[in-house]
């Protein structure tokens, strides 16, 4: 089935699950609380948004400043627009849309695919670093706040999942720092061993050496360019900022609730848990359901209609980024989410 045809499939099931969720809650309801949120709330969501773009985009020109790349600003950030479109509507927000993004930075600045895909993998490595050190400290915000909460009754597996969540993410973050600093190749060991297991051995054996060349660009950067490392990792860790302060913007401006740090730590983990392995774009149907779940345990005192047109408010944004990923893509002749990155 070509990728056109399976991305039509996916947002239509994606609407369909999307009703049914608004059914559930109730579509009178969620049309009046997000009406009762107003505009500065929905608004405020998308300043958040806008943030986050401009900040993975200045850190992406950081680490091509460390390669001897001159980019401009405005091309990086239309690839961030159109590489963070393709993680809406594909299996994971965190990856998926990196090959668009690398062909239509290819394609604005002339560079060879091959480099960018270097400094997009560091990228995304500098990003991992950042946000695993964020979701363990997050972790420990949110045991500490909500033990009661969390330890007890109901919110006994919830508490259990925040710790596991935790030491993965800490035993993951020494890793990934280790791999790093030894240059160790992860995605070439795979793709040698998926080749040498028989599982299409002439594409990875392909990628096996086209993921070592990426991989040692991308590890060699990181050995030699601390100083420019350093700022894209603190760029990053705005952005998992932005998404954490999202609902605290949100149910302030729109109801005047303020949330704790430790509610919107859970809030955060929850999000961001679900939609790494999101099955439908944007994490319709499984991100509502799991939000759903853990307020009812947690006892954070945000209602289902209220809940719901948080993240109604959400996906009109993303639909928005998509649209303007898809509309940048056109742009430079790009095949959005349907061609292979061409690496020699």
């Amino acid at each position: 089935m070509k990728r056109a045809a399976k991305l039509t499939i996916g947002l239509a099931a994606s609407l369909v699950l999307l009703a049914a969720m608004v059914y559930f809650v109730g579509f009178g309801k969620t049309i009046d609380a997000a009406r009762q949120a107003g505009l500065p709330a929905v608004l405020s969501l998308g300043g958040l948004l806008a943030a986050l773009l401009v900040c993975q985009a200045a850190a992406w020109k950081a680490l091509n400043r460390a390669v001897g790349h001159r980019v401009g600003f405005g091309g990086l950030l239309g690839a961030t627009v159109v590489g963070l479109a393709g993680n809406i509507i594909t299996p994971s927000t965190y990856l998926g849309g990196e090959p668009g993004k690398v062909l239509y930075a290819g394609r604005r600045t002339g560079l060879p695919y091959e480099q960018l895909a270097g400094t997009v993998l560091l990228l995304k490595y500098v990003e991992a670093l950042s946000f695993l050190l964020f979701v363990a400290a997050g972790s420990v915000v949110v045991v500490s706040g909500m033990e009661q909460a969390l330890f007890s009754g109901p919110g006994l597996w919830l508490g259990a999942a925040v710790l596991v969540i935790a030491a993965a993410a800490l035993a993951a973050l020494v890793v990934l720092a280790v791999s790093l600093a030894r240059r160790w190749r992860p995605l070439t060991a795979l793709a040698g061993l998926l080749a040498r297991a028989g599982i299409f051995r002439r594409f990875f054996t392909r990628l096996q050496v086209r993921a070592r060349r990426v991989e040692d660009q991308a590890s060699g950067v990181f050995g030699r360019e601390r100083s420019m490392i350093v700022p894209a990792f603190g760029l990053f860790l705005l952005t998992h900022v932005t998404m954490y302060l999202k609902p605290l913007l949100f149910f302030w401006l729109g109801w005047g609730k303020v949330l704790g740090p430790a509610e919107l730590g859970l809030i955060f983990l929850t999000s961001q848990v679900l939609l790494a392995v999101q099955l439908t774009p944007s994490g319709v149907g499984t991100l509502d359901g799991g939000l759903f779940g853990v307020l009812a345990i947690s006892g954070i005192a945000i209602t289902q209609p209220q809940c719901a047109a948080y993240l109604l408010c959400i996906r009109l944004w993303d639909s928005l980024i998509i649209a303007a990923g898809a509309a940048l893509a056109a742009r430079v002749g790009v095949g959005l989410f349907a061609e292979p990155t061409p690496v020699a």
